[in-house]
């Protein structure tokens, strides 16, 4: 059958709607038969509709040309009727009979052959594909219906009036999707649990099945109405039916397998949902799948997860761990008890640690302590970046678990002060920045060690004493010359002033410039000493520095000491020239830091010794120069030096087989002896050495010991004075305070050390006596400042 429209639009042919409805029927059959329409065709069978909606009544003489132009409101012909309108009426409902037909005659083979499982599924998503196609294509033939009558029609109201391609999807669901819809759900399921299991299976046929509850619902509807098909028709049984399955299969595999395993398991479980969500499932699906396995997969077994979780930190299975992570990660609140056990287990193996480098109860290495709780933080900084990816809850723990095992421990406890790990962390930076007879790390590796240190540092609570043994440290290495490196001194005060600020480090600043002033003086006492040749004087490689009172940690003598002569001049010298250069200056001379070699010229030149001493110890050598022997009361009176320490002194260089005594000791220990005032001490002229330099300027035990717990004792009175101060300004601000917020003021600023509430309590009342501060009538937990 072939149709043309006439070329001249005043002659066009009319027809009958009968006819017109047939040649169109026609064209609509071989849509749906898929049989091939070239491009000729389907201008036919456009034309054929609209000239079937132009006919107004049937009327003969009437054209297609000659009929107004649709408008908004409806047109009434000169008879009364609703021309056009009427007419689109009649073809609409023609298409609809005709896709209601032809869908009955689909589903009947589908009843005749009795379909099941996938190949009904087979069937139904072929019927789809092509019915979607052919609907598409009879939806451009009837465009000017859409665009006229039925866009009429649902602009007053009519809702159950469609575009033909949704007319063609309403009549789909009504019946095919409808009658079969509980078929076609449990074929689709069945299909993924296949899959589940490991079988290949035709995902095609979900996916389209899948698209075709989407697709039915109505473009023109609001988004929730349109995926309404999908959800009543299949989401609600998958996902019911997917928890069921994992339900299940979660509690065997754990029954028949170890945990780590089933964390494998599980996450591969959750990969191939999201894959299975990627391929033909709709995005609206995800979220929802997601829960219902987590909360099967992960949630039901939290317990089993949390008592496995300790086996795993205890055997390092970090890869485990992650994956554990991940997968309580997604849950809410599921983290907080994996954050706890991480906490407790590394403040357990931080305790552990420290005790295992623990010497002896008075004695700890330095080196040995810090490494442990490098160790420690360098294993679980470790997991927490790359097993729990940084997770701030994990980061939380670490830090509060390293704060706790570094700042009190059986090391802490044993010495009976909180104050011991920034003591030893100082002590190992003393060991890394001093000159040592062993070989010395390169620069770079010193660098990234005191880095390390950094890192235990942020964990000191009381950097209070830390800063006290650093800068004794730091002045005992500038004193003496043993820096390392002067690049690595600065880079170090660096890195303090970067972590507590600039008042932090200002002493250590300070001292660092007083080393560089005291090179620039020694010069010009050099061109002093040159251009007076009268103060030159039989001394070589005489230096003094000169340190600020105040920024340095030591104190000026307190007891008398005569400088022996052969020191005098040069002594005497300095002093006039500094004089000279800085009036109103005094100089306090600290003897008990000063130091100088001595040579030993007894016998044979080849047997001649250099001693390197402390400036007390020339002095009592010195005194051997006329004579061989001396008695202890007489090297008292020439030295002028305390009794106790002479007594330490002069032992010390018996130990040395420089000196001899008379006195002996029953069990020939020198502990044991009391030195008295008329004992002979000699000099041992069969002194013998191979060694050329000989260091005798060696600590005293006591001194090291007094040393340290001075250290300590200055820190607890510094201590007061800061949190004295820091009362005053609070106060001063405030004017008026409940003694709890003041309290609280004062632990919030105080950022050093954590200051103890009877430690406040008693600064309070010093501060009252002082009249800074004073309690308000009728109210004792009131303070009030006194301007």
């Amino acid at each position: 059958m072939t149709y043309s429209s006439s070329s001249n639009p005043h002659g066009q042919r009319q027809r009958d709607l009968e006819t017109f409805w047939s040649d169109l029927r026609e064209g609509i059959d071989q849509v749906y038969n898929k049989e091939n329409i070239n491009k000729t065709r389907y201008m036919q069978l456009y034309s054929c509709a609209y000239d079937y909606c132009a006919n107004v009544s049937g009327d003969p003489n009437a054209k297609a040309n000659d009929l107004p132009k649709p408008t908004k409101k409806p047109m009434k012909s000169g008879n009364g009727k609703q021309g056009a309108r009427f007419i689109g009426h009649e073809l609409y409902k023609k298409i609809k009979d005709y896709l209601e037909a032809y869908l009955q005659t689909c589903r009947a083979k589908i009843v005749e052959k009795d379909l099941q499982d996938e190949v009904l599924l087979d069937f139904y998503t072929k019927q789809w594909s092509d019915f979607r196609f052919s609907s598409k294509v009879l939806n451009g033939i009837c465009q000017y219906l859409n665009r006229h009558w039925v866009k009429r029609k649902r602009e007053e109201g009519n809702k159950k009036i469609y575009e033909i391609s949704d007319l063609a999807f309403v009549q789909w669901k009504e019946h095919m999707l409808t009658p079969l819809s509980n078929q076609v759900t449990r074929a689709v399921l069945k299909l993924i649990e296949k899959e589940r299991n490991g079988e290949v299976v035709n995902t095609g046929l979900i996916k389209t099945a899948v698209e075709s509850f989407v697709q039915l619902g109505l473009k023109g509807n609001a988004p929730e109405a349109r995926l309404l098909v999908y959800s009543q028709n299949f989401e609600h049984h998958f996902l019911a039916e997917t928890t069921s399955y994992y339900t299940s299969e979660s509690m065997i595999f754990l029954q028949q397998n170890p945990v780590p395993e089933y964390l494998k398991k599980a996450q591969k479980r959750l990969k191939d949902e999201q894959e299975r969500c990627d391929k033909y499932l709709n995005e609206s699906t995800r979220s929802e799948l997601e829960k219902r396995c987590l909360q099967v997969l992960v949630e039901q077994h939290l317990e089993i997860f949390y008592s496995e979780f300790q086996n795993l930190l205890d055997n390092d299975k970090n890869e485990d761990i992650g994956r554990m992570y991940e997968l309580v990660y997604r849950l809410e609140g599921g983290l907080k008890h994996l954050k706890q056990l991480l906490e407790d287990h590394i403040l357990r193996v931080g305790l552990k640690a420290v005790q295992s480098c623990q010497e002896s109860k008075e004695s700890v290495d330095p080196k040995s302590y810090v490494q442990a709780l490098l160790d420690v933080h360098r294993k679980y900084n470790d997991l927490v970046n790359k097993s729990f990816d940084k997770n701030s809850l994990f980061v939380q723990a670490l830090d509060k678990a390293c704060t706790g095992f570094i700042n009190k421990n059986c090391v802490s406890e044993a010495a009976n002060n909180t104050g011991k790990s920034p003591e030893l962390l100082a002590k190992y930076c003393n060991l890394l920045l001093k000159k040592s007879s062993r070989i010395n790390p390169e620069e770079e590796e010193l660098e990234c060690i005191l880095n390390d240190v950094m890192v235990i540092f942020k964990y000191i609570t009381e950097k209070d004493v830390f800063q006290k043994f650093y800068r004794n440290l730091l002045a005992s290495r500038l004193v003496n010359d043993t820096s390392v490196s002067t690049d690595l001194e600065r880079s170090m005060i660096s890195k303090l002033k970067q972590e507590c600020g600039f008042e932090y480090t200002s002493k250590l600043q300070k001292m660092y410039t007083d080393t560089h002033t005291s090179k620039d003086l020694n010069d010009r006492f050099q061109e002093y000493c040159s251009a007076n040749p009268a103060a030159n004087d039989s001394l070589q490689g005489f230096s003094v520095m000169v340190l600020s009172d105040g920024s340095w940690p030591y104190s000026r003598p307190s007891s008398e000491f005569n400088i022996a002569p052969e020191l005098r001049t040069i002594h005497d010298r300095f002093s006039t020239f500094y004089d000279k250069q800085h009036s109103g200056r005094k100089l306090s001379w600290l003897y008990n830091q000063s130091k100088g070699e001595v040579e030993w010229s007894r016998g044979k030149p080849k047997t001649s010794h250099r001693f390197h001493c402390t400036t007390f110890q020339l002095s009592i050598l010195f005194q051997f120069n006329h004579r061989d022997s001396l008695t202890f009361g007489e090297l008292q009176t020439n030295t002028m030096i305390e009794k106790d320490k002479l007594d330490q002194l002069v032992k010390q260089l018996v130990g040395f087989n420089v000196l001899a005594l008379s006195k002996q000791s029953t069990n020939g220990s020198l502990k044991d002896i009391e030195m008295q005032l008329s004992d002979t001490v000699q000099l041992n002229l069969n002194y013998s050495n191979r060694k050329i330099r000989v260091n005798l300027a060696l600590p005293l035990k006591s001194e090291s010991k007094q040393e340290t717990e001075q250290a300590h004792q200055s820190v607890k009175d510094d201590r007061m004075l800061v949190i004295q101060a820091c009362i005053v300004r609070t106060m001063k601000s405030r004017k008026q305070l409940k003694h709890s917020l003041l309290l609280a003021e004062v632990m919030q600023q105080l950022q050093n050390f954590q200051p103890s509430v009877p430690a406040i309590k008693k600064c309070i009342g010093i501060l009252i006596e002082k009249d800074y501060i004073e309690r308000l009538d009728g109210e004792n937990d009131t303070y009030q400042y006194r301007a």
